[in-house]
């Protein structure tokens, strides 16, 4: 199976999480995973354009299964999560069965590996115009709100876990993070509706990244009618609000206003929309992006403190949605010369 390459997104993201000396043992070690698991499930390569695909976790290659059913073999890469992340990706998946996630055929754990039903790789949700995009998202989460069975982690005890590293500010974030007075109410409304997380009784089976990348088109039915599906969980139990915010966060280049506070206004609409579609309280939904953008501006000034270059720019990024979000001025930066997530 030496016609299978790790593409370099994965390579990048993979000696950044374990090491160049892991990554290139793990590399080496591909060709022999993928002929283990085309005898053990009967399978054979299908050279699709442009695949083998990868992200930043895993290796996804089209096979045909013994009657010649398309397919894809996903492989995570190796990481530093615990092993029991691996498990709950599995369990959520198995979980929703098919209905608004990808649908597993077959799961092998000791190559971290899965048999996936094939979705069509080239239509993201990213293709569909904005204005389309909060009904087709809406509808999905609405498919994937089914309730957690235990073992996933809270986002309740995540938020505990934000309110607990006491305020964000100045002092917290340092100089890579330039901070406006009015930056005051977004660090004091992340704050108030991660309390609200912390304390929510809602026990709902979450995707915690479900942006538009990780919806892909499914294949149609007998009727010519496709669904969307969701691919690559990380798996949560808690509120459905916690799932909005990675959708608010992408994208920003698209939106359709040319000035920057318009441009923050109609982010604020849309993610109106989109929780009215899903079912979720805007104020919820809007709220709880804000405190996870605020967690994210924390982790990347901290990276920006230890010399990433890169990570400046993506503190920008996450204040802005932050400001947005909490109704703030976002201090005539423009969304669309933002840097890009990744």
């Amino acid at each position: 199976m030496s016609r299978i390459q790790v593409p370099e997104v994965l390579r990048a993201a993979t000696r950044a999480a374990i090491g160049p000396e892991r990554t290139d043992a793990w590399i080496q070690a591909v060709p022999f995973i993928f002929n283990e698991l085309f005898d053990r499930w009967t399978l054979r390569y299908d050279p699709v354009p442009g695949a083998p695909w990868a992200g930043c976790e895993s290796l996804v290659v089209p096979v045909l299964t013994a009657d010649s059913t398309p397919a894809v073999v996903r492989v995570a890469a190796p990481s530093t999560s615990p092993s029991q992340s691996h498990e709950q990706i599995l369990e959520a998946l198995r979980i929703w069965d098919g209905h608004g996630a990808v649908r597993v055929y077959r799961e092998d754990t000791s190559f971290r590996a899965t048999l996936q039903e094939r979705l069509i790789t080239a239509t993201n949700l990213g293709t569909l115009p904005l204005e389309q995009v909060p009904a087709v998202w809406g509808a999905l989460l609405r498919a994937l709100t089914v309730p957690a069975a235990n073992g996933f982690l809270r986002v309740q005890d995540i938020a505990a876990g934000w309110l607990a590293q006491g305020p964000a500010g100045p002092a917290a974030l340092g100089p890579a993070v330039p901070l406006a007075p009015s930056d005051r109410y977004v660090f004091e409304n992340a704050k108030h509706w991660a309390r609200v997380a912390a304390t929510s009784a809602e026990n709902w089976l979450i995707h915690a990244d479900l942006h538009y990348y990780n919806i892909l088109a499914g294949n149609p039915d007998a009727h010519g009618v496709a669904t969307w599906k969701a691919i690559d969980p990380q798996p949560l139990a808690g509120p459905t609000a916690y799932a909005v915010a990675p959708l608010l966060w992408n994208r920003l280049y698209d939106l359709p206003a040319a000035a920057p506070e318009d441009q923050a206004a109609w982010l604020r609409a849309f993610a109106q929309q989109v929780c009215q579609e899903a079912g979720v309280d805007p104020a919820f939904g809007l709220g709880l992006s804000v405190a996870r953008e605020v967690q994210n501006l924390r982790w990347y000034a901290r990276a920006a403190a230890d010399g990433d270059a890169r990570a400046a720019g993506d503190a920008a990024r996450s204040l802005w949605v932050a400001r947005a979000l909490s109704g703030v001025s976002v201090q005539g930066a423009d969304a669309h010369r933002l840097k890009r997530i990744g």
